[in-house]
């Protein structure tokens, strides 16, 4: 065997090697993505993807096939849960803050604000997912208070907000 060849399967490994060291990193652009995606962008797919430098004709269809992805998405949530640290803001806290505002609402008699609370609430705890998705498990005192308006019907609900 001469050198040549021998030089050519060390620079093949190295190459092999390579790229199954980099195939868990993001690209610049999918990086840009995931960070425009949870600040400016307002997770708004499409808007983040035009931003990041992506085909603005196609992006709506691009920022959706990002999401998709395993590292992609993984990046997505670290960003979020440590801008949420940051932010001194739990999940829980924010849908006891929307509970809590939308019973203010119900005694002001202000049912759009009371209908708006409720919608946030049931929209961070995934009642608007697609169907197999899994919803979130809620915590006694929640599941006690919302239990409550779910077991009405549109009249005893109209009630309540008429009251």
């Amino acid at each position: 065997m001469g050198l040549g060849t021998a030089c050519n399967r060390v620079v093949n490994r190295l190459i092999f090697h390579n790229m199954k060291m980099h195939k868990d990193r993001l690209t610049e652009r999918q990086r840009l993505f995931c960070e425009l995606y949870v600040g400016p962008g307002r997770h708004c797919a499409a808007l983040a993807a035009r931003l990041a430098g992506y085909a603005p004709g196609c992006s709506h269809v691009t920022g959706c096939q990002l999401l998709t992805k395993p590292k992609i998405a993984a990046t997505v949530r670290g960003l979020e849960e440590a801008l949420a640290q940051e932010m001194r803001v739990s999940r829980q806290g924010v849908i006891s803050e929307l509970v809590e505002a939308a019973e203010m609402a119900r005694e002001l008699r202000e049912p759009a604000s009371m209908i708006s609370a409720f919608r946030n609430v049931a929209q961070i705890c995934g009642y608007y997912r697609q169907e197999g998705e899994k919803r979130p498990i809620w915590m006694p005192e929640q599941a006690a208070k919302l239990s409550k308006y779910e077991s009405l019907n549109n009249d005893e609900l109209l009630k309540i907000i008429n009251a």
